[in-house]
């Protein structure tokens, strides 16, 4: 969840050890394109780091269409780990965009291991998942549609031959018509 910035304000030092503890402990799943991760409405009780592959947030708008909130690649967490409560229901659906893998842990258990280790943490790093929603926010109130792909770029510099056009368009909040000229525009650019 690089992209919602949470990474500023969690010790950097703790997150090589939950890390390397997803390495020792995880499970590793591969899931196709189009598998959940994590259901809208079921229990959040996993948390996973993403060691290949790009992972879509997502949840239906008014009209009951899937829009993307964010996006995870390698390296990543993936889960509903904003309730951090395993009896939390997830507000959203986590999917493969692409064949994915993952190292997948119980959140209550890899939190409470590193609990022990790090008092605090979990409070440190719910405080981060909430300002990084906060900081997504804000991002896609005020920045462009542009400056949004260009800053998704840098960080997958492959999204575009990893997932469909119309997620991306998604993650963006344009359309995929929207979309198309905007790329084309900017590979007049280049």
């Amino acid at each position: 969840m690089a992209d919602l910035k949470t990474y500023d304000i969690v010790d950097f030092a703790v997150l090589g050890e939950m890390r390397r503890y997803f390495y020792a402990h995880g499970e590793k799943r591969i899931l196709k394109k189009g598998e959940f991760f994590c259901r809208m409405e079921w229990p959040a009780n996993e948390i996973g780091l993403v060691t290949d592959g790009v992972f879509g947030f997502s949840r239906p708008d008014y009209r009951g269409h899937p829009q993307i909130l964010t996006l995870a690649s390698k390296g990543e967490l993936v889960g509903a780990v904003i309730s951090l409560r395993p009896t939390k229901l997830s507000g959203f659906d986590v999917r493969a965009l692409s064949r994915a893998e993952v190292l997948s842990l119980p959140m209550a258990k890899m939190f409470d291991d590193i609990e022990t280790q790090h008092p605090g943490f979990r409070l440190m790093f719910t405080d981060a998942i909430a300002y990084g929603f906060m900081m997504r926010g804000i991002t896609f109130r005020c920045a462009s549609a542009e400056e949004r792909y260009n800053e998704l770029r840098v960080r997958i510099p492959d999204i575009c031959t990893r997932i469909p056009m119309s997620s991306i368009a998604s993650y963006l909040g344009i359309s995929r018509e929207a979309f198309a000229r905007m790329r084309g525009k900017l590979s007049k650019k280049s």
